[in-house]
């Protein structure tokens, strides 16, 4: 009898108005510029933190990339690539990819970040998860 090959449906990818549609349920804050391709919303990552604007620029063909808007970040703080945005997760590692919604992964993953950075600003300490990387700046 010959064996038949299984294999798992590819995942398709989470169109921009399905990505506008989960932010909008679970992040009301977050508002759509279609004409940008962002969303503007607002975290606070503890009580008494302060709130902090963020900017999420999503391609439909690419990855998302996160800005914090206000308060300016640290200049020279840990995890934060050359153009400013915030480094959420390994790219190398697959965690996030044009199948997962942006509204479960890239926002929590932005307000952790937001989280270790306080931390960061009262320690000089990243308790954060990290990756090792090859030494270049990211």
């Amino acid at each position: 009898m010959a064996k038949t090959k299984t294999s798992l449906p590819k995942q398709r990818r989470l169109t921009l108005a399905q990505q506008k549609f989960l932010i909008g349920q679970r992040f009301p804050q977050f508002r759509f510029s279609k004409t940008r391709e962002t969303w503007v919303g607002q975290l606070s990552p503890t009580l008494k933190s302060p709130k902090y604007i963020i900017r999420i620029i999503y391609k439909e063909y690419g990855s998302p990339k996160v800005y914090v808007v206000k308060p300016e970040i640290v200049p020279n703080c840990p995890h934060i690539y050359r153009d400013g945005s915030l480094c959420l997760y390994y790219p190398g590692d697959n965690s996030w990819n044009q199948s997962k919604s942006i509204a479960t992964t890239i926002i929590p993953w932005t307000a952790e970040w937001l989280f270790f950075y306080v931390g960061w600003l009262a320690t000089g300490f990243w308790y954060g998860p990290e990756a090792k990387h090859t030494g270049a700046k990211i």
